[in-house]
């Protein structure tokens, strides 16, 4: 399989503030393109098995339960950040 014909898998960092996010995403050493901040289901509409980097106090997001259910429907890989 040729390198154009791969598909690019969407990422996704789930925090709760973009100070989170962002950190996040430098300690992944990744910029704003490469990782796109989760905060509510329709992020993940539409995607098959993205990665999503857990991080600081995600937990606390208002929508998290919905957004749990569209990590399950997606088949996500998900990673949780120290």
């Amino acid at each position: 399989m040729s390198e154009q014909s791969k598909t690019v898998q969407p990422l996704f960092i789930l925090a709760c503030s973009s100070s989170q996010y962002t950190d996040a995403r430098r300690k992944l050493e990744l910029s704003p393109r490469e990782a796109l901040w989760l905060t509510r289901p329709s992020d993940l509409k539409g995607k098959h098995r993205p990665k999503i980097f857990r991080y600081g106090d995600w937990k606390s997001l208002a929508r998290i339960k919905e957004i749990e259910v569209a990590i399950t429907e997606t088949e996500a890989e998900i990673t949780d950040l120290s």
